[in-house]
């Protein structure tokens, strides 16, 4: 089976599709243009003097090779310098919705591009953001069956409070969701052998976030890439000193950012998150699961496990039990930036937009913000569903309709032509002839107008029942639109949303063994302010290097 890769620029709110376009309105929020060389050239030079020899050490102990390769890489790293290009995501079910593939291989093309341009070391690194709480995002994933119908797989919780993913624990459910996934991909009618050693992380009482973890470990061993976990202890030390900052300096910290939120508004953007009042940017794993502190006096609360510190008392906490606090949506990005030297972030069209929001809580902690890279947007379009794409005629906007909307769209295309013009001319024959009607009438009686016209109305709205009655058969009748519109749907727009989130990635990577690859290839990144001729070398992009797969990994068929 065949498939076709379309990939293309992300797009997002007004605030990154300006950021992108590189308009000065925009541009001032951000560290530098992601298609600017000088941008990345200044920060390389700022991580540079925050990061030494004994930094290196400790950032290279908070990742883990995915291969000997990214292991001597991460050693060249150590001893000669270098950066890194991150990305991170929350967990998600046997990898969760192709976004995160796609946020992964924009990191590595983008390391490889700058890698080759500035002449140093860098190395892409990918954060499971594993202290997020929020299972109910976490717990499934979507797939398309070979008929075409989607598939919601999920995962039971084996803890019914909002604990992070580093603690929740897979429940015996999850084994035979790896059997449903294999039997969903059977029958699309490809082989599933090279798949199963990667899902094996996915077991009962694995947590969420080990099992997504090692998944990702697993699919990018081919691209030497280094994974960390928000809940590795060497993060959770290295990090300590910033989430200490913020909860001492809690208040100024929220004043920069509402000061910046405003300054967003006042440009015309919508600001990307909500600055909550009294309440620092971090979070206190308790009894109660993970909750936000908020201020109560001089000191912080945890309301929903009870508990009040005092200022003196969370600080003394933190450094005994750093990993029973973690840093919120605005503090993340800054944690990284300390642990790691950061040259650049990708994410989604939501993380690019928080920088913008973030830039002073960076400079409170002396760091310049990475450039915020937006990812690679794709979609995979197997060779049946082009086919049937082209035959309904639809496009994505429509695609994107509720699905009965999108149906009674193509029966109105698809109806002869004699019953659409019969349908108009009795329209318009209703409408001249009552008009008529309504003049002569107001011969006799002026207030017979309303009479009248309401019976036009009446005519009128039995037009559109019947036409709404020939529809309705139509579509049933309409093989092109019972059977192959939720069909082409389900895989180009399901849920009503793009593919990239919602659909899972395996069953596409059982159609096409070299998939992560020929994705990979298909994301060129360019530098706008290099001559033309220095965008790419000969032949085109900058091409992810084959690999011998190491002996005791898992096959590479996708890689």
């Amino acid at each position: 089976m065949t498939l076709k890769i379309e990939v293309q620029p992300l797009r997002g709110s007004r605030l990154v599709d300006d950021y992108r376009a590189g308009r000065p309105e925009a541009a001032r929020f951000f560290a530098g243009h992601p298609g600017d060389l000088r941008a990345f050239r200044a920060k390389l030079a700022e991580v540079g003097r925050r990061f030494g020899r004994a930094e290196r050490e400790t950032a290279a102990a908070a990742v883990r090779p995915t291969s000997p390769g990214a292991a001597a890489r991460l050693a060249r790293f150590v001893e000669e310098g270098g950066a890194m290009v991150t990305t991170g995501q929350q967990a998600g079910l046997f990898t969760g919705p192709m976004y995160t593939i796609h946020k992964i291989l924009t990191a590595i093309r983008l390391a490889q591009a700058l890698e080759e341009r500035l002449g140093i070391v860098v190395l892409p690194v990918f954060w499971a953001a594993s202290e997020d709480h929020d299972f109910a995002e976490a717990n499934h994933t979507y797939v398309a069956d070979g008929a075409g119908k989607l598939r919601r797989l999920a995962v039971s919780a084996t803890d019914p409070r909002p604990v992070p993913m580093s603690e929740m624990r897979l429940a015996q459910d999850v084994e035979s969701l790896s059997g449903k996934l294999l039997d969903v991909i059977e029958s699309i009618g490809v082989n599933v052998v090279d798949l199963r050693e990667i899902l094996t992380p996915y077991r009962t009482g694995a947590t969420v976030a080990e099992a997504f973890r090692g998944t990702v470990e697993r699919l990018f061993a081919g691209f030497d890439l280094l994974v960390t976990d928000a809940a590795d202890p060497h993060v959770k030390r290295a990090s300590l000193p910033v989430l200490l900052g913020d909860v001492e300096r809690a208040g100024e910290h929220e004043r920069l950012v509402r000061e910046r939120t405003a300054e967003l508004e006042a440009a015309g953007y919508a600001a990307p998150v909500t600055v909550m009042e009294d309440a620092a940017n971090v979070f206190f794993h308790g009894p109660a699961g993970r909750e936000r502190l908020a201020r109560s006096g001089d000191g912080w609360t945890a309301s929903e496990a009870r508990l009040r510190f005092s200022a003196d008392e969370i600080a003394e906490r933190m450094r005994a039990e750093p990993a029973a606090f973690s840093p919120n949506v605005f503090l993340r990005p800054v944690v990284e930036s300390a642990v790691f030297p950061t040259l650049a972030y990708v994410g989604g069209p939501a993380e690019t937009a928080y920088f913008a929001q973030i830039g002073p809580l960076f400079q409170a902690f002396g760091i310049i913000p990475p450039i915020a890279y937006p990812r690679f947007s794709a979609r995979l379009v197997p060779d049946e569903v082009a086919a049937k794409a082209a035959e309904l005629g639809l496009t994505d906007d429509e695609l994107r309709l509720p699905e009965h909307e999108s149906a009674s769209l193509l029966a109105k295309r698809r109806l002869p032509a004699e019953i659409g013009d019969q349908l108009y001319a009795l329209r318009v024959s209703l409408v001249e002839g009552f008009g008529a009607l309504m003049d002569m009438a107001a011969g006799i009686d002026f207030n017979l107008d309303g009479a009248v016209g309401a019976r036009r109305n009446r005519a009128l709205l039995e037009v559109a029942e019947a036409e709404a009655k020939i529809l309705t058969h139509a579509k049933k009748a309409d093989r092109g639109i019972s059977h192959d519109l939720p069909f082409v749907r389900n895989h180009l727009m399901p849920l009503g949303t793009p593919q990239e989130r919602v659909l899972n990635v395996f069953p596409y990577l059982a159609m096409r063994p070299t998939l992560l690859r020929d994705l990979a290839e298909a994301m060129e990144v360019r530098f706008d302010a290099e001559p033309e001729a220095a965008h790419a070398p000969p032949g085109g992009a900058v091409h992810a290097p084959a690999r011998a797969q190491p002996a005791g990994t898992a096959p590479d068929p996708i890689a």
